[in-house]
């Protein structure tokens, strides 16, 4: 049992290694489009058959580099909220054409931006929803005039308790 194990973990280190190049490749077409310029994207892989899991005997890291001269670090210690969340679009952006993903969330994925970045990020929603389904929640307009549809969450809290209302905006209330 352990070898067919070791064997199945063997063919997902293959493939992952396969694909690490296209991905880091893409990962960068998509961020430079987000006005990440200067950024360094890697893929790393740490393999240890000791490790053997459900997941097979890799961990992998995503290490990052957003500013001229500084080196490679773990993407989970050195990312502002801003630079994660177009990371993580450029992920989805990725796999939504890849993967052909019918229904994406994106929840305040504009957080740290403003400007053209968030156009940059506004379009790029816009792209991938021409082929999934999307549903962000926002705060900034020109991600949120890319929508069909627009809706107001609304919370509301007393001494006892938290509700939560969501209402559909008719054209009149979203100008």
């Amino acid at each position: 049992k352990q070898a067919i194990v070791f064997e199945y973990a063997q063919t997902l280190h293959q493939e992952r290694q396969r694909i690490e190049q296209q991905l880091e490749k893409a990962i960068m077409q998509e961020v430079t489009e987000l006005y990440m310029e200067n950024t360094r994207f890697e893929i790393r892989f740490k393999t240890d058959s000791e490790m053997l899991n459900e997941t097979g005997m890799d961990q992998v890291a995503f290490y990052l580099s957003t500013n001229l001269g500084e080196d490679l670090k773990p993407l989970v210690k050195v990312a502002s909220g801003g630079e994660l969340s177009r990371i993580l679009l450029a992920l989805k952006a990725i796999f939504s054409r890849e993967k052909e993903m019918t229904s994406i969330v994106f929840d305040e994925v504009d957080t740290g931006v403003s400007g053209r970045v968030a156009q940059a990020i506004a379009e790029k929603i816009a792209k991938i929803a021409r082929h999934s389904q999307v549903l962000c929640i926002t705060h900034l307009p020109q991600i949120a005039v890319y929508a069909d549809h627009h809706f107001l969450i609304e919370k509301t809290s007393d001494d006892v308790s938290t509700e939560t209302v969501l209402s559909k905006l008719d054209v009149s209330e979203i100008e």
